[in-house]
């Protein structure tokens, strides 16, 4: 029996001096020399504890405490130490407020464990725009193999929103516990990304809460008004909901990665139902056609929408008789995106309001495609606002009005919706700002229906490149290109080079890898016109003599070297952002003296459902070869299921770069 206590006494004692201590300000010499070499930086652990707090003067209050200990396993990792915290500040008296900053850095000095303590002044806040901060935390002499400690407490009155439990990051996350204490007064449901593949295993508690408050009012008596206190028991049940998450994957980001925010870990919370004190319940049943209804009947949207005088006479200068539908949209929209500068700042309703906006020349996202509905509707074309989220937002799962932040003008033509963001100068019908292509939009109409609408390009993108070369006899390549850009070619081309000099155009495009002359671009203003360039060129790069043969690469500098689908797997879907289509057509003249003796095969590769092609085709006439090669990615998202065929396509695109077309003297 001694034997047996001694054993289990051992096992206890095991058990404890091997437990990770995860106390603030308490850390082992061993929990900072052990290094995680697979990531920059590592969560060792993560804590998140909210509870509703009922005040006498506010009501109840939703406090959240957090606590955060991460490790920096190399340079890379450096900003894992930092925290930015989003705060919402409707008013002086509504507002979220963090208190009880704390923040220690340990580093490992001469076999001994240092600490850093976080001072004030390494706190900063940012007012980032009408409603929202931001509160950094910029931890001090943070190095690699830092430990660092971070914790702190925010109060919120805005009980009636939960803000998403985020379970995932950049970084893998070793151990995450979470609790929240929900009084009977709020109902939410409980809302797991479906997208990420990762079950969280959550537990169910509850209960009872007395609490006697006690408070003073002014009560109206013959003779004037009177202080008197008043005292009431509060009696009600906590609903608790936690978890204990361990070794949470990274977010992996890939190449052409997809919004990570759609795919993320986390819980959700949507309010169902309220109950007063005096048991009155409100419902909050909620669906798609409802939120977007109650939006467009609130004042800072539908009333917006019903504004004009403002604009009136500008718009009437601009409109005259006998124009089409096509005219005066295109009149309308360059005119409101040359009058009103986006400041940055996304939202569906407005930060300054329509008419104050339009006076100042700038505003956020709503204030500008608000406008712009409106002055549409001014010259009688039927616009109507699209809600929809950015990708930073991330795609709303459930009816919720926070799964909107943003909002667009959509015009129904037909069976077609017209898509129109007046944010940025380069945009055009159809035409959004990559930061919003995500998925689907809401659109509201007048009467009040809604229905969704697609947000991803209708056509596929066009970049075309045709050149006609001779190989001189020095062994240079000569020649003339013409190329054309359409759709998002077209848009992210004037987003980078737009009033930019031809001469600094070249050096980005070509990296003085090519000689350029006479480079002209033509339509770079007109934005329902493709770009297109034309140049002449001296190419030397792409030849290569060995004994009495030449080797030739036969798209000479429009070659592609590196394989970016090239990983055996693939955790999330290929976000090509839109459809496109590339095509290049080389004409190539050898020199006398010399004959083709070999040229690259035929080929063509199809993805399944028609998601994709390459396709490579050379043709010898007599002293001269046309290569014609085609590559289209026929939607924009590609699902992992599809992640082979798309491996093999770009398989044989880099595989007929690096083949040769081969001459051999006569």
């Amino acid at each position: 029996m001694k034997k047996i206590l001694l054993l289990f006494a051992v096992l206890l004692f095991g058990t404890t001096i091997n437990a990770q201590n995860y106390k603030f300000g308490k850390l082992e010499v061993n929990d900072i020399v052990e290094v995680d070499t697979s990531s920059a930086a590592t969560v060792v652990y993560k804590k998140q504890k909210s509870f509703y707090e009922y005040r006498v003067d506010d009501g109840f209050v939703l406090i959240t405490e957090y606590e955060r200990r991460v490790k920096i396993n190399n340079n890379k990792g450096l900003d894992y130490a930092n925290i930015e915290i989003d705060l919402y500040d409707e008013s002086a008296k509504k507002k979220e407020i963090i208190q009880g900053i704390k923040g220690i850095t340990y580093n490992l000095v001469n076999g001994k464990i240092e600490k850093t303590k976080l001072k004030s002044k390494e706190v900063f806040e940012e007012k980032y725009n009408k409603y929202w901060k931001k509160i950094k935390i910029v931890m001090p002499d943070v190095q690699e193999g830092s430990v660092v400690d971070v914790k702190y407490f925010t109060e919120s009155p805005f009980v009636y929103k939960i803000k998403d439990v985020v379970l995932q990051e950049i970084i893998p996350v070793k151990e995450f516990d979470y609790q929240i204490k929900i009084p009977e007064y709020f109902t939410f449901d409980l809302h797991e990304n479906i997208k990420s593949n990762y079950k969280i295993k959550l537990e169910f508690d509850g209960r009872r809460v007395r609490r006697d408050i006690k408070w003073k009012e002014k009560v109206n008596q013959p003779g004037g008004f009177v202080l008197q206190e008043f005292e009431r028991t509060l009696d009600y049940k906590d609903k608790i909901i936690k978890f204990n998450e361990k070794n949470i994957p990274a977010l992996l980001e890939e190449t052409y990665s997809v919004p990570l925010n759609n795919y993320v870990i986390k819980l959700a919370f949507d309010l169902q139902s309220t109950k007063s004190l005096d048991d009155r319940v409100n419902n909050y049943a909620t669906s798609w056609d409802l939120i977007t209804k109650k939006i467009y009947e609130s004042d800072s949207f539908g009333r917006e929408l019903n504004k004009n005088n403002y604009f009136k006479s500008d718009i009437d200068e601009l409109i005259t008789t006998n124009l089409s539908q096509t005219e005066k949209i295109s009149l309308v929209f360059d005119f409101i995106k040359s009058k009103v500068k986006w400041n940055g700042f996304t939202g569906y309703f407005p930060d300054l309001g329509v008419k104050k906006a339009y006076k100042e020349g700038k505003g956020n996202v709503a204030d500008i495609n608000l406008m712009l509905i409106a002055a549409l509707r001014y010259v009688g074309v039927s616009a109507n606002p699209v809600l929809t989220s950015t990708k930073s937002n991330g795609e709303a799962m459930f009816p919720t009005r926070q799964g909107f932040n943003y909002v667009v003008c959509g015009i129904e033509v037909n069976d077609n919706v017209l898509l129109l963001d007046a944010t940025e100068l380069n945009t055009s019908i159809d035409i959004l700002p990559e930061r919003v292509i995500n998925w689907k939009g809401r659109i509201i109409r007048e009467h009040g229906s809604s229905a969704w609408v697609n947000l991803f390009p209708k056509r596929n993108s066009v970049n075309s490149v045709v050149i006609l070369a001779k190989l001189k006899e020095n062994l240079e390549l000569e020649g003339k290109a013409r190329s054309q850009k359409s759709d998002y070619y077209a848009f992210n081309y004037r987003n980078k080079f737009r009033s930019v000099k031809n001469e600094d155009i070249i050096k980005v495009a070509f990296k003085n890898e090519v000689s350029i002359k006479n480079f002209k671009v033509a339509n770079e203003n007109q934005l329902v016109s493709p770009i297109k360039q034309t140049y002449d060129f001296v190419y030397s790069d792409g030849i290569e003599q060995i004994g009495d043969d030449l080797y030739l690469s036969p798209k000479l500098f429009l070659t592609k070297e590196n394989n970016i689908f090239s990983k055996n797997e693939r955790k999330y879907p290929v976000d090509f952002m839109y459809p496109r289509t590339n095509k290049n057509i080389i004409n190539l003249t050898i020199p006398k003296g010399y004959k083709i003796k070999s040229i690259p095969e035929n080929v063509k590769v199809m993805m399944s459902d028609n998601l994709g092609e390459y396709s490579f085709l050379v043709k010898q006439h007599g002293n001269s070869v046309q290569i014609s090669e085609s590559f289209q990615i026929n939607f924009p998202i590609i699902p992992v299921s599809y992640y082979e065929d798309l491996k093999l396509v770009y398989k044989k695109l880099i595989e007929k770069n690096a083949e040769k077309i081969v001459l051999e003297k006569i």
